[in-house]
């Protein structure tokens, strides 16, 4: 599927413009502080993935009690639709001599190992299936560290260090398994710089234990504003494409809250801001869990959606600019509000051209292989049409396939297939009634009238042939 994140698949376009999707947020916290053991907040290490085989998410996070020394503790839940969450009693670990809780095991106060946990069903040794990644200390120093365990409960080895301190300064996002196309673990940790700003970068590891020194990745561009840095980013694969929940961290002393953009790549080497400066998940109202700060952890695709599972924080982060970490004055006299919040989005319908009234969009020529024909990916108005017509290797419209004898039939997950008179799909080698046979190079134009493109593609996707 070619995606609209921007003009790179298009010939021309009119009277339509770029969106951006909203995605739908659940009202409160699908988990908020509860037990004596939560009662400082949930805290930023989120691990969520959907357990196939049992039906399941299955989320790790980190939770804190009040005190001096404060305690923090990695703990586990579990939820059969990702709202309702249940805290199973692990007997893992005595908390005032109750073993009856969801605590895997008591951590440091402030930076773990246990930031990122994944499942790996693929590797050969069953005591790695599940692997952790995160910013902690160890004989060898301090910096990006990992660890294994057979089950995810129990992590009979310490951290190991895989990058030092003097490279990397921390490591907030883990792409969620090995990257299709590369094969590849994949990092996104932030380069050590001095004095401290925030960048994005990528890293890769062939074996989990050895990690590349991160490149960069994504930066603040002349057009932000001085005080812009860039924290952290959960992506997930969407087809052949990677898009990410990026955050952004304004570093201001006066104020200083977290928010996100859409980014989007097409191989997984290079990443770009599909709408530079346009919140994609928005912050809550005031007074809200989630009103000052959201951090997207996981984009977990299910379905026809991406869930999006964030840490909100009715706190700001502070701002480190040459001065002490500080919070605005206001936000320290409200009584703490954290949570882990969800929302939802159809993963077809992250960014498109959209059309108010009438619009035309015609394609690039594209290689059109395979039985799959012609297919978009739409958000169409009860009142509004896509025609399409199917354009030769000479910019003509092919006899038979034009947009009047066009119709779409719904795939009920935002898609639609292109059909014309008489249910013909355009597999290579069919030929119209009227002669015009389709070849394995065709352009696609779309009259659109209140309705939002979001992509389209001809033939099968990428990679699905034979070599």
């Amino acid at each position: 599927m070619e995606w609209l994140f921007d003009d790179a698949a298009l010939d021309r376009s009119a009277g339509v413009r770029r969106t951006l999707a909203m995605p739908r947020k659940e009202p409160v916290p699908v988990l908020r502080p509860e037990r004596p053991w939560e009662q400082a907040g949930l805290v930023g290490t989120l691990s969520p993935f959907y357990d196939r085989t049992r039906r399941l998410f299955r989320l790790w996070y980190r939770a804190r009690m009040p005190g001096a020394p404060r305690r923090t503790f990695l703990c586990y839940a579990e939820s059969p639709d990702a709202v309702h969450w249940t805290r199973p009693a692990l007997g893992l670990s005595d908390f005032t001599g109750f073993a009856g809780n969801n605590i895997v095991r008591e951590i440091g106060e402030a930076d773990s190992v246990f930031w990122n946990i994944v499942f790996d069903a693929d590797d050969p040794d069953p005591a790695r299936r599940y692997k952790a990644l995160g910013f902690d200390h160890t004989p060898e120093g301090n910096g990006i560290c990992v660890a294994y365990s057979p089950d995810g409960f129990r992590w009979p080895t310490p951290p190991r260090q895989a990058l030092p301190t003097s490279q990397v300064t921390d490591a907030d996002c883990l792409f969620p398994r090995r990257d299709p196309l590369s094969g590849k673990w994949v990092g996104f940790f932030r380069p050590r710089t001095a004095p401290k700003r925030r960048f994005l970068g990528l890293s890769e590891s062939d074996d989990f234990d050895h990690w590349t020194r991160p490149r960069m990745l994504l930066t603040p561009d002349a057009q932000d504003e001085e005080w812009t840095e860039f924290y952290g980013l959960a992506a997930a694969c969407l087809g052949e494409w990677r898009v990410g929940a990026m955050w952004v961290y304004r570093n201001h002393p006066d104020y200083s809250p977290m928010t996100t953009e859409l980014v989007y790549s097409r191989e997984g080497r290079a990443y770009h801001r599909a709408f530079p400066r346009r919140k994609f998940v928005p912050l809550g109202p005031a007074g809200a869990f989630d009103c000052r700060m959201i951090m997207p952890v996981a984009l977990v695709e299910h379905g026809p959606e991406f869930l999006i599972f964030y840490s909100g924080w009715n706190r700001e982060h502070g701002s480190d600019r040459g001065m002490p970490m500080q919070n605005k004055e206001a936000a320290l006299c409200e009584p703490l509000k954290t949570g882990i919040g969800l929302a939802r989005v159809n993963k077809h319908h992250l960014c498109g051209l959209q059309a108010e009234g009438s619009g035309v969009i015609e394609s690039r020529w594209l290689c059109n292989y395979g039985e799959s024909g012609v297919l978009l990916a739409a958000d169409i108005a009860p009142s509004g049409t896509i025609l399409v017509e199917l354009l030769d290797q000479y910019g003509k419209v092919l006899p038979g396939w034009s947009g009047r004898e066009s119709r779409l039939a719904p795939c009920g997950d935002g898609r639609f297939r292109c059909l014309w008179s008489g249910d013909r799909s355009a597999q290579p080698g069919r030929a119209s009634p009227e002669g015009g046979t389709i070849g394995h190079v065709l352009k696609l134009r779309l009259c659109i009238h209140k309705a939002t493109l979001c992509g389209f593609q001809a033939g099968d996707a990428p990679g699905a042939g034979p070599a």
